[in-house]
Parts: structure tokens; sequence; C-alpha cells
């Protein structure tokens, strides 16, 4: 076995049931752009695991509000809106990123290693575990 495979935890699943986690986990490029759709509430940065700067997205439309509002800026509006388009650009290589780190923690998960429990090796027809053949059977 190669030592990439070493530090995974398939959690009692197999491999299938890791992948299984991580497709349900993984970040698509639909759920990113569909969410860029409502830049200014920075939900698409929160998808994709960019809090902080999902915060300003909000406080810089609130901001450019208050200043198109107040004082009669308009052009203010151009610095969210910079941001989204330059966002359009971002998201590619941020949701590869983000999926290799989702990727990452599904396979290398918990500390939990060796067999789940309960395991008492691979059985071949006859009940006797498949480890006898070579001189690792049940009575030694």
């Amino acid at each position: 076995m190669g030592k990439q495979w070493q530090g995974m935890d398939l959690k009692g699943g197999g491999l299938q049931q890791t992948q299984i986690a991580y497709k349900a986990a993984a970040r698509t490029y639909v759920g990113a752009y569909l969410r860029w759709l409502l830049f200014p509430l920075g939900l698409h940065r929160f998808y994709l695991r960019e809090s902080r700067v999902a915060w300003a997205y909000p406080a810089a439309t609130i901001i450019a509000a208050a200043a198109h509002f107040a004082a009669g800026f308009p052009w203010l509006w151009l610095l969210p809106a910079l941001g989204a388009v330059a966002d359009l650009f971002w998201i590619p290589n941020r949701l590869v990123a983000v999926n290799k780190e989702i990727r990452m923690q599904t396979m290398l998960g918990s500390a939990q290693r060796g067999a789940p429990r309960g395991f008492r090796g691979h059985y071949t027809d006859d009940n006797t575990t498949g480890d006898e053949s070579n001189g690792q059977g049940k009575g030694q």
C-alpha cells in the first residue's frame, strides 16, 4: 500500500463512502455563481470559505448606499461592483482550492486508525479468514 493511503480515515465505510461524503461537501461552480448574483451580500465569498472578505461586501454596499443618499455620490456604487467583477475571475481558482481543502479534510478526516469496530477479517465461502493461507489464521 502506498504512503498516501496510510493516512486515510475511511470511517469504516470504504473509499466509496468517503467519496460520497466528499461529493456532498464539495462546492460547485453553479452554486458559487448563483450566489455571486447576490454579490452585495457576499454570499459567494461565504460559500467559498472567505468569511473575512465576505463581510466587506455588505459593509461596502451599506457605505455606498449611505454616501449615495446622504451626499449624492452615485459613483461609490462602482466599488462593490468592481469587486464583484473581479470575483468573476477569482471564483474558479478559489473553487479548486476550497474543494482541495474539503477533499483533504474528508480523506484525512479524524485520527481514527485501523480496522472498524467489530471487523474480524475477510471471509471466504467456508467461513475461514483469508489470512489463514499465509500463516496468520485463527489457531495461531
